[in-house]
This record gives C-alpha cells, sequence and structure tokens, in this order.
C-alpha cells in the first residue's frame, strides 16, 4: 500500500472509531480512497493529510487529545471545506454528500452497490443491510448481540 492511503486509512479510523483493519476489512479502501482523491480538490487533500499527519504525530497515540485535535483542526469547514465529514459518511454510509459549504467537493451520489452493503452503520447498529448479508437460517431466535 502507498504512504497516503495508510495515512487515510490511519485519519479515517480516527474519524470513524474503527481501527484500520476492520476499515480494510470492508475492502472498499481503494474504493474510498479514490473517491477522495477524485472529489477534492488537490491542494485540500494535500493540506487535509498533512494535518492529519502532524496530528498523529503530536498526538503520539493518546487518543483523546488526538480526537481533540482532529476536532478543531480537520472538522472546521473554512479549513478544508467539509472533507473530514465526508470521509465520515462516505465509510459510514457509502455516499459521498454534498457540502453545501466548499464549491470544491462534488453532490451526494453512492460510491457503489457494495458501499452500501459494507456501511460502517449496520456494524454500529449491530445488524445487516436490508437485502444483503443476511444473518443465517434461523437466527431470529436467538436474541441480538448486547441484548440484556
Amino acid at each position: 500500500m502507498n504512504e497516503p492511503l495508510l495515512l487515510f486509512l490511519d485519519i479515517s479510523s480516527h474519524l470513524t472509531g474503527f481501527s484500520v483493519t476492520e476499515l480494510e476489512a470492508t475492502g472498499m479502501s481503494g474504493v474510498y480512497w479514490d473517491t477522495v482523491q477524485y472529489q477534492s480538490a488537490p491542494s485540500m487533500l494535500d493540506g487535509f493529510l498533512n494535518c492529519g499527519r502532524q496530528i498523529l504525530k503530536d498526538g503520539r497515540g493518546n487518543e483523546d487529545e488526538i480526537h481533540q485535535m482532529m476536532a478543531s483542526q480537520l472538522f472546521p469547514a473554512d479549513k478544508f471545506g467539509c472533507l473530514a465529514q465526508n470521509i465520515i459518511n462516505l465509510w459510514y454510509f457509502g455516499q459521498w454528500p454534498p457540502a453545501n459549504q466548499s464549491l470544491s467537493l462534488a453532490m451526494q451520489h453512492n460510491v457503489s452497490p457494495e458501499a452500501y452493503v459494507q456501511g460502517l452503520v449496520w456494524n454500529a447498529a449491530q445488524t445487516h443491510p436490508p437485502g444483503a448479508k443476511q444473518p443465517g437460517f434461523g437466527s431470529w431466535a436467538e436474541k441480538p448481540l448486547g441484548a440484556g
């Protein structure tokens, strides 16, 4: 894997709350990285990645500190449009959303049918996407994960 993709995954991990391994397991990392590159102005994306790299370096593994720095430095629309928010939306829903605050980002669209199936929203909700990844015969007889 190339360094920008690895950095994208590392930043995405902190933005989504899922590990890099979990993100890679979706099989969508290359597609999402391509989408971010295509939909973002190169100068904005470079600035975003450089800022993210510095945050990860300065945070030195302190999750709380990294999250605070990301919230204050990557999220403000006046710095990077809505790129951080769009990346989160991409991983959770498989869609590239519109960014009214930024003219450099395109309108919402579904990245691919597989992106819907692999969306993190299903793991976060401990369910499966309707019409895909069915839980299996008789699974309805068991309590959902985390149910008391």
